[in-house]
């Protein structure tokens, strides 16, 4: 049976070293952070209305995770900033790789072009997740169709 994205990442967090705890209690949709015990992702899933948006806001944590991008209410906003992006990017980098959204392109392209939507339902991820990307590649200096 073939799992879908939101799965393979809640495998690949489950055989990492981060400690996925599901909490609905907390108005937060999804945080992270890290203390002595290791790194922590906390996710209400009843935040989230699709799979797609959990899938995102648990990347983004992820890539909180992975990049070691933490702060804290006293961080200066700057720095916040800095951390949000670098966990965005990583999420980017990790769950769509450039080569899967370039596949993704040559399947949805039609004669009018491409369609966000459909580059998004291809690959079940919310259409700004997609736009992220994109951009994200082409900071990067890659080039885009």
């Amino acid at each position: 049976m073939c799992m879908t994205i939101y799965e393979e990442l809640l495998d690949d967090i489950d055989s990492s070293d981060i400690k996925l705890v599901y909490d609905k209690s907390t108005q937060i949709p999804a945080v992270s952070f890290s203390n002595a015990n290791g790194d922590y992702i906390f996710l209400n899933e009843y935040s989230f209305e699709t799979n797609a948006e959990r899938f995102v806001a648990l990347a983004h944590e992820k890539g909180h995770c992975d990049s070691g991008a933490f702060y804290n209410i006293h961080t200066p906003l700057i720095t916040r900033e800095i951390c949000e992006h670098r966990a965005w990017r990583r999420a980017i980098l990790d769950q769509l790789p450039f080569d899967k959204l370039m596949e993704a392109f040559e399947i949805c392209k039609t004669e009018d072009g491409i369609s966000i939507y459909d580059l998004a339902n291809y690959l079940d991820m919310p259409p700004d997740f997609i736009k992220m990307a994109i951009e994200q590649y082409i900071k990067l200096g890659k080039q885009i169709l």
